[in-house]
C-alpha cells in the first residue's frame, strides 16, 4: 500500500502541474490541501474532501483512482470539481430540512458549469441534463434546488429521506458524482468550534491560492467565481462607518446599569466605593429588503455591510422583509445561503416590529422604492439606500423617518470594496 500511495500522490502532483498550465488558481489550491490515499473499507470510496485529524483533507480512494479515473482529463476534471465545491463552501452548507439528494444535485449543477464536459465522467450532471426545467446558468444552489423540487412534485413522487421513490436516473444517488459528497456529513456533525476551525482553514487556503495567482490568471476566472472569492477572502472595507453609527445609537439609546462591589460604604462620604458602570452590546434590528426590485449584487452589498456592522460589536438580528417580515434570525458572522421574499415592498411591518421590541436601533437596507411608511418609529432608524435607489433629496427620500445613507459605486466598478458612501 505504501508504494501505491506514493505512486498515486505523484500522479496527483502531475495532474496539478497540468492544472497549473491551464488554470493556476486551482493548482495552487490543490497544492495547499492535505491529501490522503485510502484503500478498501474506507468510508471514502471515490475522491472527496472531508475532515482529517486537524484540517480539511482530500481523500483519494486508490481503486477509484486506478480503475475509474483512468483518463488524465477526467482526473483534472474531478479534482477541479472538488476544489470548486470548496470555493463555494458547499461542504459547510447545513440545511437539515431540505432533501439531501436534491441538495447534492444542486451543488453539482453549480460547479459543473465551470468545467469542460470532456473533463468529467459520463454520469456527471449538467444544466441540460434536465431539459424540461430550462435552467439558467450562473445561479445559486438554492435556485437549482427549487427547480428540482418542482420537477419532483410534477412527477407526483413521494420521495422521502428513506426512499427515493420513482425518480428518473438523473435524480438517483447511486452514481459516484454524488457519492463524493458523503464525507461532508461528518463536517456538518462536528461541533460549532470544529466547523469554525475548518472554515478558517478553508479561508486560509483560498487566500493563499489567491495570493499565488497572478493578475493575468486571476482575470480569466469567471466573474461569479471572482465575486465568491472576494466575498470570502478579500475582506473588503465597509462603505458605512459602522463604529460611528454605533456611537450614534449609543448617544440616543444608551442603557447602563450599576453594579455594586464588595467594598463597604464610605463612613465619611456616605457613598459606595467601587461602583462599576456596565455597558452592553448594542442590540440592532437590521432589515434587509428582499423584494423583487433588489438584485443579487445589491443583496451582496447589503450582507457585506451587515458583516462589518456585526464586527463593529453589535448584536445583529436580521429581518428579511418584502411586503412583510418573511424571516428573522441572529447574524453570527455567516451570510445565509438564500433569502426569503422577492415580492413587493412595504416598510411598515419592520417598523412595527422595532416599536414592539425596543432595540437600540433599526438599520434598513433598501432601494427605497415603496410607499411612505405610515408607522412612526419610536427607535433610532438608519436607512441605507442602494446606489440605484431613490435619489437623495427626492420626496420619497425626505419622508423616510430617521437618518439616511446613500451607497455609491464609482463608475465602472461593481464590487463593494471599490465603493464610497454619503451620509445625509
Amino acid at each position: 500500500m505504501a508504494h501505491t500511495t506514493l505512486r498515486i500522490l505523484e500522479e496527483v502532483s502531475r495532474t496539478g502541474i497540468e492544472l497549473l498550465l491551464r488554470e493556476p488558481f486551482y493548482a495552487h489550491l490543490l497544492s495547499s490541501l492535505n491529501k490522503a490515499v485510502v484503500g478498501p473499507g474506507h468510508p471514502v470510496e471515490t475522491l472527496a474532501v472531508g475532515m482529517g485529524r486537524d484540517s480539511l483533507t482530500l481523500y483519494i480512494n486508490a481503486t477509484f483512482w486506478d480503475e475509474v479515473l483512468t483518463q488524465p482529463q477526467h482526473r483534472c476534471g474531478v479534482l477541479k470539481h472538488e476544489l470548486l465545491h470548496l470555493v463555494f463552501r458547499h461542504p459547510f452548507v447545513h440545511e437539515p430540512t431540505l432533501d439531501p439528494l436534491l441538495l447534492n444535485i444542486a451543488f453539482d449543477l453549480v460547479v459543473n458549469q465551470y468545467i469542460e464536459r470532456s473533463w468529467l465522467p459520463d454520469d456527471s450532471l449538467f444544466l441540460d441534463t434536465f431539459t424540461t426545467l430550462h435552467l439558467e446558468a450562473g445561479q445559486t444552489w438554492f435556485y437549482y434546488y427549487k427547480k428540482l423540487e418542482e420537477l419532483r412534485c410534477s412527477m407526483g413522487s413521494q420521495t422521502s429521506r428513506e426512499g427515493q421513490g420513482e425518480l428518473p436516473y438523473s435524480l438517483r444517488s447511486d452514481m459516484h458524482g454524488l457519492e463524493r459528497h458523503k464525507p461532508w456529513r461528518d463536517i456538518r456533525r462536528r461541533s460549532e468550534l470544529d466547523r469554525s476551525v475548518a472554515e478558517r482553514h478553508l479561508k486560509d487556503l483560498l487566500q493563499l491560492a489567491c495570493q499565488r495567482t497572478r493578475d493575468r490568471a486571476w482575470g480569466v476566472l469567471p466573474g461569479t467565481l471572482r465575486e465568491a472569492l472576494q466575498q470570502t477572502v478579500v475582506g473588503a472595507p465597509a462603505q458605512v462607518p459602522w463604529s460611528q453609527v454605533l456611537r450614534l445609537f449609543a448617544a440616543t439609546a444608551t442603557q447602563t446599569r450599576l453594579k455594586n462591589t464588595l467594598s463597604r460604604p464610605s463612613k465619611r462620604y456616605g457613598t459606595t466605593p467601587g461602583l462599576r458602570i456596565l455597558n452592553r452590546k448594542r442590540r440592532l434590528l437590521v432589515a434587509i429588503d428582499t423584494s423583487g426590485s433588489i438584485n443579487q449584487k445589491e443583496l451582496n452589498l447589503f450582507f457585506h455591510e451587515v458583516h462589518h456592522l456585526w464586527r463593529a460589536g453589535a448584536r445583529v438580528e436580521l429581518l428579511e422583509t418584502d411586503v412583510c417580515v418573511q424571516r428573522r434570525y441572529s447574524y453570527q458572522g455567516r451570510r445565509p445561503e438564500f433569502v426569503s421574499g422577492r415580492g413587493g415592498t412595504d416598510f411598515n411591518d419592520a417598523l412595527q416590529l422595532a416599536n414592539a421590541e425596543h432595540p437600540d436601533g433599526l438599520v434598513f437596507f433598501t432601494d427605497g422604492y415603496a410607499a411612505t411608511p405610515v408607522v412612526r418609529p419610536r427607535v433610532p432608524v438608519l436607512w441605507v439606500i442602494t446606489p440605484d435607489g431613490i435619489d437623495a433629496g427626492s420626496y420619497a427620500w425626505k419622508h423616510l423617518p430617521g437618518r439616511r445613507v446613500k451607497m455609491q459605486l464609482p463608475a465602472g466598478h461593481m464590487h463593494p470594496e471599490e465603493s464610497s458612501f454619503q451620509v445625509f
